[in-house]
């Protein structure tokens, strides 16, 4: 009898479960997943010399491709038991640009803004993943923690596409190579 009634329990509980994930799966995952940062590679890009400053033109300084499987990498960081879909959102938390080349007067002050684009294999219509505004008193290296679009549909593939633009300031005399270091932040 006491077999019977434990096994009417059982069947209770994984009836409320599934009854609950049926509508709430998203809770009980997050319950179970708080997220996780994710530094991305650095990227790195060269802009010429800016011969003009035209704080209305946008010029591209550069687009690549890169390969992430961020599936993987969450099964990775949850023993297995969740993947991609179980993300609600993944945003640029937090992006670092810096000047390896810089002096008193070719540096980070002479960019007035910087957006990155990205598209994949997952979703190809491109969406800006950020986009700042570079202080005038900016010198080799400038950190901000940012609260960027929710990208988690790019996210469902493993090849990225991204594309940087910006407007300038004011000119420079020599090419700048632009080191960028993203933190995306999952949940």
């Amino acid at each position: 009898m006491k077999h019977h009634s434990m096994k009417k329990q059982l069947t209770f509980i994984i009836i409320a479960a599934l009854a609950m994930c049926g509508t709430s799966c998203k809770k009980i995952v997050s319950t179970f997943y708080k997220g996780d940062d994710f530094t991305l590679a650095k990227m790195t890009m060269t802009i010429p010399a800016i011969p003009l400053a035209d704080s209305t033109k946008e010029f591209e300084a550069g687009s690549f491709t890169t390969y992430f499987n961020v599936d993987s990498t969450i099964r990775s960081h949850t023993g297995g038991v969740f993947g991609i879909g179980a993300v609600e959102y993944i945003k640029v938390d937090r992006v670092v640009v810096s000047i390896r080349n810089a002096d008193a007067t070719n540096n980070l002050s002479a960019i007035k803004s910087f957006r990155l684009t990205i598209s994949s294999d997952s979703k190809s219509a491109p969406v800006n993943m950020l986009n700042i505004d570079i202080p005038a008193n900016a010198g080799s290296s400038y950190t901000e923690e940012t609260d960027g679009p929710n990208i988690v549909d790019y996210m469902h593939g493993s090849s990225f596409n991204n594309a940087a633009y910006g407007t300038v300031r004011r000119t420079t005399t020599k090419s700048l190579t632009l080191d960028m270091v993203i933190t995306l932040k999952a949940r």
